[in-house]
């Protein structure tokens, strides 16, 4: 598995490093929908507020992100809860299994993009579990 900072966040460009003081990952679900799709992180924001606004519900929710994935191509797929005693896929084994296409992968409250084979974040998680993806189709 490869690994590429990625950051579209307008104001981290500001900062030493590219992250903020007392930086949160609250938006890991626009960052990853930003390099899953190519779009810039207004575009991407706006958008999942339109819809967030429309359930009342906070624009990095899952379900949210869900509604905004599915009218933008791509698969929900989940794992669902592992077998007793067996562990989740870690996001290592996922971009391994994966090596072609583009995904987003929510971990635990959580998400990243997976594009042929290589993370697209702030920073790089290997052993995250992943919970369930969606795949552009």
């Amino acid at each position: 598995m490869n690994f590429l900072y990625f950051n579209p966040n307008p104001d981290a460009s500001t900062f030493k490093s590219g992250k903020p003081k007392g930086w949160t990952r609250d938006d890991s679900s626009i960052r990853a929908i930003c390099a899953a799709t190519g779009s810039n992180w207004n575009n991407i924001f706006n958008k999942l507020c339109e819809i967030a606004s429309k359930h009342h519900d906070m624009p990095n929710s899952k379900n949210v992100i869900n509604e905004f994935c599915i009218l933008n191509n791509f698969k929900y797929c989940t794992y669902g809860k592992p077998i007793a005693g067996e562990k989740r896929l870690t996001v290592k084994q996922f971009a391994n299994e994966h090596s072609i296409g583009t995904y987003i992968l929510y971990l635990r409250n959580y998400f990243i993009c997976i594009k042929d084979g290589c993370q697209f974040n702030t920073v790089e998680l290997k052993n995250d579990s992943v919970y369930s993806y969606w795949k552009l189709r």
